[in-house]
């Protein structure tokens, strides 16, 4: 098969998504995370710039507008974010925190829209921002519906503790997952942020397939075991609502 990929705008993209990762990096940073070198990022840098997709403030580099404008319209036509949105917006209204809807990139979970919680105190929450997939409520829920070699993959190498409550036994996980397969939905409490709470259920696309996870997430001094019981019933009915709306089997109302 014909290899169509032009190497420079492989670079650019990798560059750009670096920023949007890890904003206020300078040129140095950049081409090293990016695996560059500095003359060709700074080239790649000055030409987003020049196109108004990167800003330079001093020597660190910023999204800029054309970038984001990119962004919402990627939102308003990404069937999956515009599906999610009323369900999302309901299932905030009603719980009064957090609500992430994140898929799997890699081995990595990916935020890719979120519902802030009005409560002064509330866990920290960015679109884009990328976890592991051994800890975390929506992360686990992807893990276990993810192909056997993504597993595979991930166990290849120590799995690391991010709190005291992470599980980093090969074992322990392997039994987790097949959990959440069995139960539809999962509550991790601490074992990604210390001190917070994530109740999680998958969303499944149009082949069956697991395609995200959506979730309630908070600090732990707002959850109890009542909470949890009425948080795990709304999550999973939120998700399952999705489900079926990408399915065609309900009808969306989500226009933005």
């Amino acid at each position: 098969m014909r290899d169509y990929t032009i190497a420079a705008v492989v670079s650019a993209l990798k560059v750009l998504d670096t920023i949007g990762e890890y904003p206020g990096m300078t040129l140095g940073a950049l081409a090293r995370q990016c695996g560059l070198n500095k003359s060709h990022t700074y080239r790649i840098l000055k030409t987003l710039e020049a196109q108004g997709y990167v800003l330079q403030d001093g020597d660190k580099f910023f999204l800029h507008q054309r970038a984001f404008l990119l962004g919402q319209q990627a939102k308003r036509q990404w069937g999956l974010a515009r599906v999610a949105k009323p369900y999302l917006d309901e299932l905030a209204a009603i719980t009064r925190e957090n609500v992430h809807l994140v898929v799997r990139e890699g081995l990595c979970s990916v935020v890719v829209d979120l519902r802030e919680s009005p409560h002064p105190i509330r866990m920290y929450a960015s679109i884009g921002r990328k976890g592991p997939l051994h800890a975390g409520g929506t992360p686990k829920v992807l893990l276990a519906h993810a192909p056997a070699e993504v597993l595979e993959e991930l166990l290849k190498k120590p799995l690391q503790a991010f709190t005291n409550a992470t599980i980093t036994n090969p074992k322990h996980l392997t039994k987790l997952l097949a959990q959440i397969r069995r139960d539809g939905y999962h509550v991790a409490v601490g074992d990604l942020d210390e001190g917070a709470f994530s109740v999680a259920a998958p969303i499944f696309g149009v082949r069956g397939e697991v395609i995200a996870a959506v979730s309630v997430a908070g600090p732990i001094m707002r959850f109890n075991k009542e909470i949890e019981q009425r948080f795990i019933g709304l999550v999973m009915e939120s998700a399952q609502k999705i489900s079926r709306a990408l399915r065609g089997e309900i009808e969306t109302v989500a226009q933005v």
